[in-house]
């Protein structure tokens, strides 16, 4: 499959300089580039590697001569990354799952299966399920009673949607991910530990009472909005008496876990092996670094982002930036990350200042 340079440009933006009718069928970085990729090479670094493979065109960035590298021509971009997305995109040969419905898959009398939809060998579809138009359902994918997917849903091999779910348009699962599982909820008949510990901040004496925990059921299920992406083996909780919802173009990186009735507005970044505990509220537009740590009950407001491995253990306001455990504000906890670092030197210049009053006495 392949493309001129003139077709990548009409699909990518930019303009190109040189030969544009040079065909390519894949994009690649620059040291290992064939004669048939299109090197990314927009970064002065890796233009310089061009001459360690041998593309002939390739991505560069203004006031970059595509001459000065011996390419036959480039196209020019003012923002390479994003140019990279619309350039996976015309490239991306997907999974290649066969169309229609796979013998092996079961697919209920009693759903709604739209047009164009793929289901894959050994998916189960449930009673009641309702699957949109041009959606394609991966093998060993199961979708439970009653849920609801939007039109031009994609997934991946394994996923797992549990009943009552509500998705929007262009829904993706990557692999292994599992969205309307039960809420994590328990609760003991007298007051726990636990409990205890949580309310005095550890001062609490311990009961040692041996309760029992019991489940707290979730009845509410899952609302996903248009354009959501969930990744590998990820989670999202159904709620326990409301939904746990998740809003419009929110994409979550594998392993990342969301717990019950938590709510997340539009146009969110959820990293790799975040935890967003239970009844936690998050504004729009708000991106959580890998290793995030959600406290339940917590309030984040909209437009803030937190730094890899922050624990955030109270309310974060709109358009803060936090870092570290507990969460604060990213320049003080970096401030805070250098002061510690002087700490070794002034603990010994403060023991040597005490050996030598010492010895004035």
């Amino acid at each position: 499959m392949g493309f001129t340079l003139k077709e990548i440009c009409e699909a990518v933006g930019g303009y190109t300089e040189g030969d544009a009718t040079i065909i390519v069928n894949s994009v690649a970085e620059p040291g290992l580039a064939s004669e048939i990729d299109l090197a990314f090479a927009a970064d002065i670094n890796f233009a310089n590697q061009i001459k360690d493979g041998a593309s002939r065109v390739a991505i560069l960035s203004p006031g970059m001569n595509f001459r000065d590298y011996g390419l036959d021509g480039a196209l020019i971009v003012d923002r390479p990354r994003f140019a990279m997305s619309g350039l996976t995109k015309i490239f991306d040969q997907g999974q290649r799952y066969p169309t229609g419905v796979h013998s092996t898959a079961i697919v209920s009398n009693k759903s709604n299966i739209a047009k164009n939809v793929s289901i894959g060998p050994y998916s189960i579809i449930s009673d009641g399920v309702d699957i949109g138009e041009g959606s394609v359902i991966g093998p060993m994918c199961f979708v439970g009673v009653d849920t609801k997917i939007g039109d031009n849903a994609y997934l991946r091999e394994g996923v797992k949607i549990g009943s009552d779910v509500i998705i929007g348009k262009r829904f993706i699962a990557q692999s292994g991910a599992v969205i309307g599982s039960d809420g994590f909820s328990f609760v003991t008949k007298d007051v726990s530990d636990a409990e205890m510990a949580r309310e005095s901040l550890g001062k609490a004496q311990r009961s040692n009472n041996e309760n029992k925990w019991v489940r707290i059921h979730s009845l509410a299920g899952v609302v996903l909005g248009d354009d959501v992406e969930i990744g590998a083996n990820s989670t999202i909780d159904r709620g326990t008496v409301r939904a746990t919802r998740i809003g419009n173009n929110v994409k979550t990186d594998n392993l990342s876990q969301i717990g019950h009735n938590v709510s997340i507005g539009n146009n969110c970044l959820i990293c790799a092996q975040v935890g967003i505990a239970g009844s936690s509220r998050l504004g729009n537009n708000v991106v959580l670094g890998g290793q995030t740590g959600i406290s339940d009950n917590i309030v984040i407001g909209d437009n803030v982002i937190t730094g890899g491995a922050t624990k955030v253990l109270s309310n974060v306001p709109s358009g803060k930036i936090m870092l570290g455990y507990p969460a604060t504000s990213m320049d003080k906890q970096i401030e805070s990350y250098k002061a510690l670092r002087k700490l070794p030197n002034l603990v010994k210049q403060f023991a040597d200042l005490k050996k030598t009053i010492s010895k004035k006495r």
